[in-house]
C-alpha cells in the first residue's frame, strides 16, 4: 500500500489549473518563488499571478540586497503594487510598466533611480506616494506627476516626508489633469492654492498644511464644485477658513487642525460656525483638532456644541500644564504634538516651548478610497499615525528639552 501511495503525484499537482491559480494568488512572493522551476505547468500558472510587494528593512537592521534576488524570478510585468523603502540596486522603474500602486522613499533611491521616476511612463498607475523628495527635484517632480500623458490613470497622488520643499507651479503650465481625484501635499502656500486647484478640475479630496496664515482673500476665478473632502491645517483657523471655503460650495466632509490664536476660544468657534453655515450648506461631517494654551479653565463645552449642529461631537481634552485640545475624533490629549507646550527649566525662570511630534504617512495612504467621502471613516485619519504638520518652527525647542530630535537631517 505504501508503494502505491508513494508512486502517485503530489496532492497539489492533482488540482486543476484554476484552483492552483487561486491558491498562488494568496501566497506571498517570498514564498511563491520557491514554486518557480518545479515544472513547466507551475511556471505557466505563476507567470499569470499579479504580485504585491513591500520591500523594506525589518526593524532597524538592513538586509543584504541579495535577499531581494528572489524577485528576479518573476517578470516585472507581474508587479501591480510596489512599496520600496530600502536600497535595491537592481530596481529599474522602466521595467515595471503594469504597476497600479507605487510608494517610494527617495532617501533610498540612487540618482539614476530617481531620474527613472522623472522619465517613466506608467499607463496603469492609479496611486503614487512619494516620501522625502529632495528640494532640488520638488518642482520638476510635481509637474511630471501631474502630466496626464505620463500617468493617464493616476487618481491619487501623495507627497509626504520630513524633508520637504515649497513647490512653485510654472505659470505657463496650463494642461489640466482631469483624472486625479485625491491629492495630499505635506505643505502648501495659500497664495498658490488657486493655481494648484485650477490644474485639477475633478479633484474630490484635498489635504495639506498651510505654512503661514493666509493674509489676504484668495482670488479664486472659479468654484471647485467637485471638491467634497477637505482636510487642512491652518495657523489661524477662525480667519483662514473663510478665505478657503468661499470657493468650495459642495464640501461634504471637513477636518480642520491648528492652534487657536491667543484670545477667546468661544470667539474662534463662533467665527467658524458662521463660516461653515455661510459657505458649506452641504456639509455632512465636521472634525477638528484645535489646540489652545491658557491657565484659565476651558469654555463650557455645551456652549460650543450648540453653535452649529455639526459641532455637537466637540470635546475638550487637557494635557499637562496649560495644554488644551478641542477635538471631535480624539479620545485624549496627544502626548507629543507640534502644538504642545512643555516646561523647560532655566537658571532664572521657567519657560514654555512648543514641541514637534512624530510623522508617519503609511496608514493614510493605505486606506484612501477616492470614490466617495463616506468611504473615509474616523479610522482613516489619526493624529498620531496620520500625516503631520510642518513649518511651525518648533524643532530647536524639542531638541533642547529632550536632547534629540524626532526627525533626521538638518535641524536648523
Amino acid at each position: 500500500m505504501s508503494n502505491i501511495i508513494s508512486s502517485k503525484p503530489s496532492r497539489l499537482e492533482l488540482l486543476p489549473n484554476e484552483i492552483l491559480f487561486e491558491i498562488f494568488k494568496y501566497v506571498k512572493p517570498i514564498d511563491l518563488h520557491r514554486f518557480v522551476g518545479c515544472n513547466q505547468r507551475f511556471n505557466n500558472i505563476i507567470s499569470d499571478v499579479k504580485l504585491s510587494v513591500d520591500i523594506q528593512y525589518p526593524g532597524e537592521e538592513e538586509e543584504d540586497e541579495e535577499d531581494f534576488n528572489y524577485l528576479k524570478r518573476f517578470h516585472p510585468n507581474q508587479f501591480i503594487r510596489l512599496e520600496l523603502r530600502c536600497r535595491w540596486g537592481a530596481f529599474n522603474l522602466h521595467l515595471f510598466t503594469e504597476l497600479r500602486s507605487l510608494k517610494i522613499d527617495c532617501n533610498y533611491l540612487s540618482e539614476n533611480q530617481f531620474n527613472q521616476v522623472l522619465t517613466a511612463n506608467l499607463p496603469d498607475l492609479q496611486r503614487f506616494s512619494i516620501d522625502n523628495v529632495p528640494n532640488y527635484y520638488g518642482k520638476e517632480l510635481l509637474i511630471t506627476i501631474l502630466d496626464s500623458e505620463r500617468f493617464p490613470s493616476l487618481t491619487l497622488c501623495q507627497f509626504s516626508g520630513e524633508f520637504y520643499y515649497m513647490l512653485e507651479l510654472n505659470e505657463h503650465y496650463t494642461s489640466p489633469n482631469s483624472k486625479i481625484r485625491t491629492l495630499i501635499l505635506n505643505r502648501w502656500d495659500g497664495s498658490s492654492l488657486c493655481s494648484l486647484l485650477n490644474l485639477l478640475p475633478n479633484l474630490r479630496r484635498f489635504e495639506t498644511n498651510f505654512l503661514e496664515s493666509i493674509s489676504k482673500s484668495l482670488k479664486f476665478n472659479m468654484h471647485y464644485i467637485t471638491l467634497e473632502n477637505l482636510r487642512i491645517t491652518l495657523n489661524d483657523p477662525s480667519n483662514d477658513l473663510e478665505k478657503i471655503l468661499s470657493c468650495m460650495p459642495n464640501l461634504k466632509y471637513l477636518r480642520v487642525k491648528g492652534k487657536i490664536p491667543d484670545g477667546s476660544v468661544l470667539e474662534c468657534f463662533e467665527k467658524m460656525a458662521k463660516t461653515v453655515g455661510t459657505y458649506s450648506s452641504n456639509l455632512q461631517k465636521f472634525d477638528c483638532e484645535l489646540y489652545f494654551h491658557a491657565w484659565i479653565g476651558q469654555v463650557d463645552i455645551l456652549v460650543i456644541q450648540k453653535l452649529h449642529p455639526l459641532f455637537k461631537m466637540i470635546e475638550c481634552h487637557f494635557g499637562k500644564l496649560i495644554n488644551q485640545c478641542y477635538a471631535t475624533d480624539l479620545t485624549e490629549y496627544p502626548i507629543f504634538n507640534e502644538y504642545a507646550y512643555v516646561e523647560r527649566m532655566t537658571h532664572n525662570t521657567t519657560l514654555y516651548s512648543g514641541v514637534m511630534g512624530g510623522y508617519d504617512s503609511d496608514n493614510d495612504y493605505n486606506n484612501y478610497d477616492d470614490n466617495d467621502y463616506n468611504n473615509y471613516d474616523d479610522n482613516d485619519y489619526n493624529s498620531n499615525n496620520g500625516w503631520t504638520d510642518y513649518g511651525l518652527g518648533y524643532r530647536g525647542n524639542y531638541k533642547a528639552n529632550y536632547g534629540s530630535s524626532p526627525w533626521s537631517g538638518n535641524n536648523d
